[in-house]
């Protein structure tokens, strides 16, 4: 072996090189196994999503599956109201009142919600009347948010076809029937 005539700047070189191989190659296994999380799995729409333009957006998918507890227990509250039409006359309040969107929810949850909680599941309930000069296809949008902590666990928001009560209160059943399936799935 020729060891006499390499040069200095050769083997600090090579051990640099070495050095830095070693130093990626440990920092991507690190990457790959415990920094990136797994892609959440995307679940198939159901029916009731289908019937009328549905999104649905999840933000936390580990407290989501905890929260049903919350809903299974009482601990849980409905926040509702209306966003009236500002050109037209409104018509959402001859439909349906507040009272009613709230007790289609309750049904739905099968357990009476428990009074004056500390921490509670929130569900937040909006709808939405669209403007009739839109001539938009749809009259009104439900937007269902599931919240704990101001925290947004999952939104459901869906148009609804004609203001009607069947046609809120399907919104209302479609809108649980999602919730229900993140939670398991």
């Amino acid at each position: 072996m020729r060891r006499e005539n390499r040069r200095d700047s050769q083997v600090v070189n090579n051990f640099f090189t070495f050095a830095s191989i070693a130093i990626i190659s440990i920092t991507i296994t690190i990457y790959t196994n415990y920094i990136t999380e797994e892609k959440p799995k995307v679940l198939e729409k159901l029916q009731c999503e289908k019937e009328t333009p549905t999104r649905v957006v999840v933000t936390d998918r580990k407290l989501l599956k905890k929260s049903v507890k919350a809903l299974d227990k009482g601990y849980y509250k409905i926040e509702s109201s209306f966003l009236k039409s500002q050109d037209d006359k409104s018509t959402v309040e001859k439909a349906i009142s507040l009272k009613e969107l709230e007790q289609y929810y309750v049904d739905n949850i099968k357990n009476p919600a428990k009074k004056e909680l500390e921490k509670y599941l929130k569900i937040r309930v909006e709808l939405i009347e669209n403007e009739k000069k839109d001539e938009n296809l749809y009259a009104g949008k439900l937007i269902s948010s599931f919240r704990i902590n101001s925290n947004e666990l999952l939104r459901f928001e869906s148009d609804i076809k004609f203001m009607y009560k069947n046609a809120i209160k399907d919104r209302v059943d479609c809108s649980m029937k999602v919730y229900k399936n993140y939670v398991e799935n």
